[in-house]
């Protein structure tokens, strides 16, 4: 953000006033897989990470990829459902583990279902020979080009993983976050606890769908195994509110990606809690009418949610009762139907935000502690010459942004978290900003 008058800095010293004492850290999950990701659908925040950037094997995981360029074909008129698919010797006989009984040509809409639902390979060969014209291979460099547009790190070599290919649990979770982003249909179909081929019922191979069925939320998404891969999963999920991908690679012993899994995923929303030290926040900024979790269409306050530029400006906008009656503030990249369009737009009109150059407010951005404090430092003129930082991860602490942190920690205006660090890259949490406002409040009453 380019300009802030004197309200809004004042605001924002209130926004990075955090409380002080250890900061809460939960346990991390103990899991089985080498390799593991959990991420925030909505924000793309990943919440834990194991090995997230050591290339595995996706086995048929791969299939997303698969999927991901029929849809792409669909979408630009490249084919129909109706579009007939050859059937070939080799799709026939490829697949040790498929015996389906094909026609001599298929429909595309009758075999995609039973290509991702019960990992039918047969299929996807056939698939990827169509559409490679004649070539699997031909249907992989297509494959690889849509992860360099994507600018994940993953490379393949054929349609369903029965070869080894090389991705990432990072790669592999910002593939599914962008497939349901550009086709939010293909959770009608990785949801499917079974579907039909012809007379036969195929059911799918997610066990989240029966053998731990009681495990609620999960709504996709897709199973890999080989003998080169170990056990592989990434799963959607919803709960609270909250919308989550998780990704386990390389899990070993039987149903193990599943229990790495509900950990992972268990561990991630205790991530959103609320800290013991912030127990009365949630009813105070209830009271106070500046609990903004409630329009996220949150049940419950989930407290340790880090917080977007969006959301504080709705914070920052409820704590000064501005009237927040037009959506439009003039943003490109705040779409009028956001929970925080209207706080956007109010502020802009108040004078309290000016954007960036672009025109963009980027409100879907994490904000960081040292980010607030440059900003800050910026808005009140400070020129300080004194870098002295106190903290032990000092040397983390950007070149630009040391000035800034060192004059707003001199000035007791903000604060380490606990044992001495500041965790530069850290965010602002909706309890932490909420308690300060909370502060800034009895201040002004």
């Amino acid at each position: 953000m380019k300009r802030f008058n004197s309200v809004a800095a004042f605001l924002l010293i209130v926004a990075i006033l955090f409380t002080p004492g250890a900061a809460f850290a939960a346990n991390a999950p103990a899991i089985n897989a080498p390799g593991a990701i959990v991420m925030d659908y909505d924000t793309g925040q990943v919440l834990y990470e194991k090995n997230a950037d050591t290339p595995r094997s996706a086995a048929s995981m791969t299939k997303i990829m698969t999927a991901y360029i029929i849809l792409d074909a669909l979408r630009t008129g490249e084919a129909t459902w109706d579009t007939v698919i050859p059937i070939s010797v080799n799709a026939r006989t490829q697949s040790p583990w498929d015996k389906t009984d094909f026609a001599e040509t298929e429909r595309l809409g009758d075999l995609f279902e039973p290509f991702l639902v019960r990992s039918n390979n047969q299929m996807g060969i056939a698939i990827a020979e169509y559409f490679g014209g004649g070539s699997e291979a031909q249907f992989a460099e297509r494959m690889n080009e849509k992860a360099r547009l994507l600018g994940i790190d993953a490379y393949y070599t054929e349609a369903n993983g029965l070869a080894p290919n090389r991705v990432t649990p990072r790669a592999q979770a910002l593939l599914t976050r962008a497939i349901i982003s550009d086709y939010p249909e293909i959770l009608n179909t990785t949801s499917k606890h079974q579907t039909k081929y012809k007379n036969e019922i195929y059911r799918s191979t997610n066990q989240f769908y029966r053998k731990f069925r009681h495990f609620k939320g999960i709504n996709g998404f897709k199973t890999g195994t080989a003998s080169y891969s170990g056990q592989c999963l990434s799963v959607t999920y919803t709960n609270k509110g909250r919308h989550l991908i998780s990704v386990v690679m390389g899990s070993r012993g039987q149903d193990q990606r599943y229990h790495d899994t509900m950990a992972l995923l268990n561990y991630a929303m205790s991530c959103y809690a609320t800290s013991p030290w912030a127990k009365d926040v949630p009813s105070r900024a209830n009271h106070e009418g500046i609990n903004t979790a409630a329009f996220r269409g949150l049940k419950s306050f989930q407290g340790r949610e880090a917080m977007n530029r969006g959301e504080f400006t709705l914070l920052m906008d409820l704590a000064l009762r501005l009237p927040m009656t037009e959506a439009d503030g003039g943003f490109s990249d705040v779409p009028a139907d956001a929970y925080y369009a209207k706080a956007v737009a109010a502020a802009r009109h108040a004078g309290l935000i000016d954007g960036y150059e672009d025109g963009r407010f980027r409100p879907e951005r994490l904000i960081s502690r040292e980010e607030m404090a440059k900003i800050l430092f910026v808005a009140m003129k400070y020129d300080d010459a004194s870098h002295n930082l106190p903290f032990k991860d000092a040397n983390a602490i950007g070149p630009v942004f040391r000035p800034a942190v060192a004059s707003l920690t001199a000035r007791g205006i903000l604060h380490g978290k606990g044992d001495n660090l500041f965790d530069p890259k850290g965010t602002a949490s909706r309890e932490e900003a909420t308690q300060m406002m909370l502060n800034l409040k009895n201040q002004l009453n």
